[in-house]
């Protein structure tokens, strides 16, 4: 009977190429791929060409180790890359690699990274780190990759105004942007607001950029798409930043999910109200260090619809009252974050589950 018929018994030896392929790309964990190419040479060999990530832990074995996985995807090594002959090579090995994380210290090529288009280049390139290099270049090569859609120049080193006005001109489909600690300007601001991505930048980092003042957060009023904007530390004790660029910032802006607003200092309860009432879809709020905001700025998310998460370490005067008047009328609260001291005595009861107290020393 057809119900009673058995499997037919086969030997692994007698499976094909293409389906031991099939039957390791479903192995996702790195030890268990370690062991299946430890088994025999073809499996090796297959474990290799089935691989889709790749951890260089030093740049001397690039060239021996490298042709082993053509099919790479994403490519990750924090070591120094200063040769442009290297990234020539990571190119022409690997034609199917889509994300590239350089994080680290050192420098990269004088020309950055334009060794990864040699050649046919890497069409498909769409993810690209380089958070903490120095010399990057971007002005080089950044016309070499126009399906970019994440972009981390994050802490490094000689990204200024003409880079960020190339970002704007040459990136179509740039959805993440992370410019921590850039050497910009208001002018640079500018630029990128009116560049070619805004239209397309989902997430911003602006973090930490000491030369931003207010007149430069308002030419953000032309990035309507924004749902991730980092303002952290932005501006210096001459030019801080305050409610008006904040305001301006956000006042075209519908869709932000997340705001992180620490240590603004110059940013009060007035801002709070306006992001309360004009950021319907906010999920994340960051306020630490805004020592202006009390319990005013507190209330006013009261009645919240989407609101999830707020940070309010060393933050300005408030009370349990405050707290529990906003909790009580936003229902989406499921986390909030507050220091002690100030607010030294124990947290109420009927707020507790969400609350969570950090020690500043």
């Amino acid at each position: 009977m057809k119900g009673n018929r058995k499997l037919k018994k086969v030997e692994i030896s007698e499976l094909t190429e293409d389906l031991l392929c099939q039957i390791l790309r479903r192995v996702s964990d790195p030890g268990d791929r370690k062991w299946v190419s430890e088994v025999c040479k073809q499996w090796f060999a297959l474990e290799g060409l089935t691989r889709r990530s790749l951890c260089l832990l030093k740049i001397s074995p690039l060239r021996k180790v490298l042709p082993r996985f053509p099919n790479l995807v994403t490519f990750q090594t924090s070591v120094s890359i200063s040769k442009e002959a290297d990234l020539e090579f990571i190119a022409q090995t690997c034609p199917k690699l889509k994300a590239i994380n350089l994080y680290g210290e050192g420098s990269l090529p004088k020309n950055g990274l334009y060794g990864l288009s040699s050649g046919g280049g890497l069409p498909k390139l769409s993810k690209v780190s380089v958070r903490g290099r120095s010399c990057v270049g971007i002005e080089r090569w950044l016309d070499r990759f126009p399906n970019l859609t994440y972009l981390d120049l994050g802490r490094c080193w000689g990204v200024d105004d003409n880079a960020v006005e190339a970002i704007g001109l040459l990136c179509t489909c740039l959805r993440y942007l992370n410019l921590e600690h850039a050497d910009i300007s208001d002018d640079g601001l500018r630029l990128l607001a009116h560049g070619r991505c805004s239209k397309t930048l989902k997430t911003l980092v602006l973090a930490r950029c000491y030369d931003i003042t207010d007149l430069g957060l308002s030419h953000l009023q032309n990035m309507q798409c924004l749902e991730e904007l980092d303002l952290e530390s932005c501006g210096d004790e001459d030019t801080d930043v305050t409610d008006t660029g904040v305001i301006a910032a956000i006042s075209s802006n519908r869709s932000l999910k997340k705001l992180n607003l620490g240590r603004l200092t110059d940013v009060s309860d007035q801002s709070m109200v306006y992001v309360a009432g004009n950021c319907p879809n906010l999920e994340i709020l960051d306020l630490t260090g805004c020592s202006n905001v009390t319990g005013a700025g507190v209330r006013a998310f009261s009645g919240h619809r989407c609101l999830e998460s707020l940070v309010l370490r060393d933050c300005g005067e408030f009370y349990w009252s405050d707290i529990g008047h906003m909790v009580l009328g936003c229902k989406s609260l499921k986390s909030m974050v507050l220091s002690t001291p100030p607010m030294n005595d124990s947290v109420p009861e009927s707020i507790s589950r969400i609350v969570t107290l950090i020690h500043e020393w």
